[in-house]
Formats: structure tokens, sequence, C-alpha cells
């Protein structure tokens, strides 16, 4: 089975966001970090309270709160930018290039611009398909990015994987918010 596809960049983004949203503990330090800087506001806002300054506490107090409600929002906002400044500096050259991936039954064959590949269908992990791309997870934390724009037939593809005994783990509600 071969694929053809392009990546474009928010291909590329895409992958890292979803990567992140995986991520457990990545969840635990933006919690963390939510909760510290509301701690940190109303701990000002009542040393300002102490001292008299009802304006200044009454400002850090609405700093707080805007804080817990806005917080999130804002965390991934600005992570999305970080990732698509990444994105343009590390595969700028590889952004709208033609891949090639090929499966047969024991092996991942891919080719782009840089070269050519070779994996092991053991060593993949998973494969996570959200709406518009499929994730190839391998045993050594390295990934490869097909989209699903320009592929015909793929629930064709899936039963080839499967038939390949890879697991498909679907995402297809996944949206980076």
């Amino acid at each position: 089975m071969k694929l053809e596809y392009v990546l474009k960049e928010k291909d590329f983004i895409d992958y890292h966001l979803f990567s992140i949203s995986e991520n457990k503990k990545m969840k635990k330090i933006m919690n963390t970090t939510k909760f510290f800087l509301v701690g940190f506001f109303i701990f000002i806002g009542i040393q300002m309270y102490n001292k008299n300054n009802i304006e200044f506490a009454i400002i850090f107090g609405i700093v707080a709160i805007l804080n817990f409600i806005f917080f999130e929002r804002l965390y991934k906002s600005k992570l999305r930018k970080h990732f698509s400044k990444i994105v343009k500096n590390s595969y700028a050259k590889r952004i709208g290039e033609k891949e090639t991936m090929e499966f047969n039954s024991e092996f991942i064959m891919t080719k782009d611009k840089t070269g050519e590949g070779k994996t092991k269908i053991s060593e993949i992990e998973k494969i996570n398909e959200t709406k518009d791309n499929f994730f190839i997870k391998l045993s050594n934390g390295a990934s490869f990015i097909v989209s699903k724009k320009g592929i015909n037939n793929i629930e064709l593809i899936k039963s080839k994987w499967e038939e390949l005994k890879i697991p498909i783990s679907e995402h297809l509600s996944w949206e980076w918010k």
C-alpha cells in the first residue's frame, strides 16, 4: 500500500498540539501554573487590602478572577503561537513538499526530498487518527505525520493497518481550542 501526500504547516502544528494534549504531565503543569498565578494575585490583593489600599486590592482581585476564567484559553493560544514559530523554523523545507509512504508486511518505506527511510512495522506503537491527519507513533518516541487531504479511500488504508495488527486510536473530535 502506497500513500502520497503533501504536508502543510497546519499538519505539523496539529501534530505538536495533539502530542501536548495527550501528555498528562503537561495538563498538570498548566493547572499548577493557573492556580499559582491566581494564588499570587489573591495574596498581593490581600496585602494591598491590609495596607488600606482598597483600589489595588480590588484590581488584584479582579485580575485573579479573570486569570482563573481565561488562563487556559490564553495559555493554549500562546502554545499555538509557540509551535507555529517552531514549525516555521524547523520544518520550513518540508512544508508543501510531496511525501511518500509505503507499507508492506515488514517495513514502512518513507521518501521525501531529503531522502528515504525504512522502519520496521513492529516499531509502530499505535496510530492516532484525528479529523485531518494520522500520527504514526514509533516506539523510539518519533512520529510520522500523514495528512488525510489528497488520500483516497481512508477506510481501505485503515483496514490494511488492522491486517498488519497496528493499533489505531480514533480522536476524530480532537480539536485545539
